[in-house]
């Protein structure tokens, strides 16, 4: 063990690729399993024996205050606020000053297991380097930050690839000396950011990396926050209903899944795997939730039929809607991804009228309304209609 017992978790981000519904919320507090993201990634700090977190917060930060409060199982949470979000190096610099000895720093929307942030904190103990980052592959690496190893040091990162160079990604935990405060500030930001791996290629001394397979987790699209969902599941749970729901006798729960506190469930109802009701949902008779997420305070009436889609909070959805999953182009953030698997997404506060289809691909946006039996694809603007 290093002795670090400090850390610094990146909260300040807006998720663009998961609007709407990061409209009112960051990323970090999107529910995985009922649960927002940073609570996972406290959870690991918590479990390596981290007493201090400073949490860099931006984008809609009152949500992360207000769930998490001044401590997290015993850690001390101290917060600095990213005013401007201005890239991961500039989020890391808003915490000068509340740490003053080595450190980690994780990304906080991004899922890691308690045996990534320790095999971190080992290696850096072993090599005694400028800094140790986790490395881990990945399938699409054009979509992360590049690395380039050799013989366990880091060669090349680069956030933003062109090109990719290999296919080992940056999986976001990184163990710090406080020297790289003074790299931040002598590395020249790149298209009005300033990225922390760029001042990682300026500290003095070998940068070493801890290879990690297995236990990372980015839902950093509506899809894969899907996905993400049902492997958290699968590893924690069966069918798990809140014992302050109410459940008709009929209804048939697939696990693994989740039923939320205070979720209102009638006849004939089938909730199929991979899916979660948060808080207070509606479900009304005869409809299917299928590898789906409904957020709390949505009403989903009668015979709807929802498949690999997401509903934002406080959401109506009429009766005998359907969301069928599909493939389809879907782009996000200015950035297209062909040929995906996936439903629709709803944002926050959105109604949708009653035999509307919601075609895949389709986003509709926060306080939006979809008129009854029309069909949506593309999307739709928020706080726009679509009557016919």
């Amino acid at each position: 063990m290093t002795g670090i017992t400090s850390a610094v978790v990146l909260a300040g981000g807006e998720g663009r690729n998961l609007r709407p519904l990061t409209t009112y919320q960051p990323k970090p507090m999107l529910p995985v399993a009922n649960r927002p993201i940073i609570e996972y990634v406290l959870d690991a700090l918590a479990e390596n024996g981290i007493e201090r977190v400073v949490v860099v917060v931006g984008h809609a930060s009152d949500r992360i205050q207000t769930r998490l409060g001044d401590a997290y199982r015993e850690m001390e949470l101290t917060y600095v606020r990213q005013p401007i979000q201005l890239g991961s190096g500039h989020a890391l610099q808003q915490a000068e000053g509340h740490v003053d000895d080595d450190f980690l720093v994780l990304n906080g929307d991004t899922i890691v297991d308690a045996d990534i942030v320790e095999r971190t904190l080992e290696r850096y103990a072993a090599t005694t380097p400028a800094a140790t980052v986790a490395v881990a592959h990945s399938d699409t690496p054009e979509e992360y930050g590049v690395v380039v190893c050799d013989d366990g040091v880091i060669a090349d990162i680069d956030e933003h690839p062109v090109e990719t160079k290999g296919y080992l990604v940056n999986a976001g935990v990184y163990a710090f000396s406080t020297s790289i405060f003074e790299s931040l500030d002598r590395t020249d930001t790149r298209n009005g950011e300033l990225h922390l791996t760029d001042a990682i290629a300026h500290l003095d001394g070998p940068v070493t990396s801890v290879l990690v397979n297995g236990g990372w987790l980015d839902p950093a699209t509506p899809w894969r926050l899907l996905s993400v969902t049902e492997t958290i599941l699968t590893r924690e749970a069966d069918v798990v209903v809140a014992t302050s729901a109410h459940v008709h006798n009929s209804v048939v729960i697939e696990g693994p899944a989740i039923v939320g506190p205070g979720c209102e469930i009638d006849a004939g109802v089938v909730i199929r795997g991979g899916s979660c009701l948060q808080a207070n949902v509606h479900v009304g008779p005869g409809t299917v939730i299928d590898h789906s997420i409904v957020f709390s305070d949505t009403h989903v009436d009668g015979s709807v039929h929802l498949c690999d889609s997401i509903v934002g909070t406080g959401c109506e959805v009429g009766a005998g809607t359907v969301s069928p999953g599909g493939r389809a182009d879907v782009t996000l953030g200015g950035k297209l991804f062909a040929d995906r698997h996936v439903g629709s997404v709803v944002g926050d506060r959105s109604v949708v009228g009653p035999n509307a289809t919601l075609l895949p691909g389709s986003s509709v946006g926060t306080h939006a309304r979809v008129g009854a039996g029309v069909v949506v694809s593309g999307t739709v603007a928020d706080g726009m209609g679509v009557m016919c």
